[in-house]
């Protein structure tokens, strides 16, 4: 509406307020135009002919007139009582122009002598006779020198009929053009809002959590980027509250296991071992094993928090990696002694990298912790640390032999809280934090890590520093 409201008020200022003074510019630049035009071919020999195609087509007086003011040639449309010959207009001199066209011959000379171009052009108006003309005065030489003075008059005829036609037409369209307005506003305020609302309510209820709301996208392109992008938010919300759902069941039980066993041993040293120092030696050092992994547990917890919310702090200097590399494999020692588990190494002397080294560490343990946890029953894990030269990067690889990961899995594995829900036979400990957080610790290194998997086939975890 407000649209309309300009469009027409551009219109009514154009065709009203502004028309009389556009028509007399227009006017004026038609005189002039056609006088150029004139004086460009005076004294030539089609000149008479070109002068008297104006006169008729465009409803003019044309008249020649010498130094002193003498008619020496009219041309006139007209037809009025006034026309006479070449000769008549010879003996009717100075007065009879000005009787006629009711302009002083001598402010005509004045107004030309003003002129760097020796042309003028104005309009004139006999207040008596109500008559209002277009002029067009020019001073121009003929073949031998002499100066001649060319004046071509046109009639303008009064608009204000067509200024009252235009305005009743225009106070027409205005009514129709505002009930077209009003009636296309309102369509397309209820074409836009209809779906707009849909999806305000549906995004009020998972506001409220219920997050299998459905969002119609069945309208113009915009709302159906704007369903889907809700959809996609509603999608990951669900993904992540199922994933939250899990982890805080696999936190209440992993911290009720060593909770459990920390109260058991405390309640067997009070009753039981309290005086023999062999037993309450052995189930103090059962306590503070559990109470070490409690202690990792809410680590794990507080490190991904601080890496989230990018306080975590990194230091950078010359790391070992091949060095950080066998002290982990020596954590990993009693595993591969008491429960046969079988690690092939391929591990490059004195490899160095410009890194973290307490964070690479951690990534290089949580790695292969990962590997071990879900290997096959064949207990093989297999590490390669290599230096690409031509790539100039060192790449880790630890791979399992494990059930493997689908293909749809492969991107959210390292999402926080995410743990596999597949049994293994092995009891799988942790809250699913540990490959979050090696991605983050990755990711401060602007390395590039990844995982190579098929169903069945066991998995290669890397990355590239």
């Amino acid at each position: 509406m407000a649209f309309s409201v300009l469009i027409l008020t551009v219109l009514w200022a154009l065709q009203f307020l502004l028309f009389d003074s556009f028509y007399k510019i227009m006017k004026i630049n038609e005189i002039r135009s056609i006088g150029d035009k004139i004086v460009a071919q005076y004294d030539k020999t089609d000149f008479h002919d070109t002068v008297s195609e104006y006169v008729f087509r465009q409803n003019l007086r044309i008249i020649l007139i010498d130094e002193e003011g003498y008619i020496k040639i009219n041309y006139d449309s007209f037809n009025t009582d006034d026309y006479y010959t070449q000769n008549q207009m010879q003996s009717r001199g100075i007065k009879g122009f000005m009787r006629n066209d009711f302009l002083d011959f001598i402010k005509v000379q004045q107004m030309l002598s003003q002129s760097d171009t020796n042309k003028i052009s104005f309009f004139n108006t006999n207040e008596q006779d109500e008559i209002t003309q277009t002029i067009y005065a020019a001073k121009v030489k003929d073949s031998v020198g002499i100066d001649n003075y060319l004046y071509i008059s046109s009639p303008v005829p009064p608009i204000d009929s067509t200024v009252w036609v235009l305005r009743t037409q225009f106070i027409l369209i205005t009514v129709i053009l505002f009930a077209l307005s009003l009636a296309a506003a309102q369509w397309i305020s209820k074409k836009m809002s209809k779906p707009i609302i849909s999806l305000t309510k549906s995004a009020e209820k998972m506001a409220k959590g219920e997050l299998d709301v459905n969002y119609n996208d069945e309208s113009y392109t915009e709302i159906q980027q704007l369903a889907s992008t809700l959809k996609y938010a509603a999608d990951e919300l669900k993904a992540l509250d199922d994933y939250r759902k899990e982890f805080i069941a696999n936190v209440s039980h992993d911290l009720k296991t060593p909770l459990t066993i920390i109260k058991f041993y405390s309640e067997m040293i009070k009753d039981v071992s309290g005086n023999n120092e062999e037993k309450r030696e052995e189930h103090c050092d059962t306590i503070i094993k559990e109470t070490n992994r409690l202690t990792d547990m809410v680590g794990e917890i507080l490190e991904l928090s601080k890496l989230e919310f990018q306080n975590a702090q990194i230091t950078k200097s010359e790391v070992n990696l091949s060095q950080c590399l066998f002290d982990t494999l020596e954590s990993f020692r009693a595993i591969t002694e008491n429960e046969n588990y079988v690690f092939e190494t391929e591990i490059e002397d004195n490899v160095k990298v410009l890194g973290d080294e307490a964070m690479l560490r951690r990534v290089i343990y949580n790695l292969i912790s990962n590997a071990v946890n879900y290997t096959g029953d064949d207990k093989y894990v297999k590490i390669t640390l290599k230096t690409n030269l031509d790539a100039q990067n060192v790449r880790f690889e630890v791979s399992d032999t494990g059930k493997g990961i689908s293909k749809e899995k492969l991107s959210i594995i390292w999402d926080r809280y995410y743990k596999a829900r597949e049994t293994h036979k092995r009891a799988v400990v942790g809250t699913g934090l540990g490959l979050s957080i090696v991605k983050n610790f990755l990711i401060l290194h602007n390395a590039k890590y990844g995982v190579i998997s098929n169903i069945g086939e066991g998995s290669t975890f890397w990355f590239e520093i």
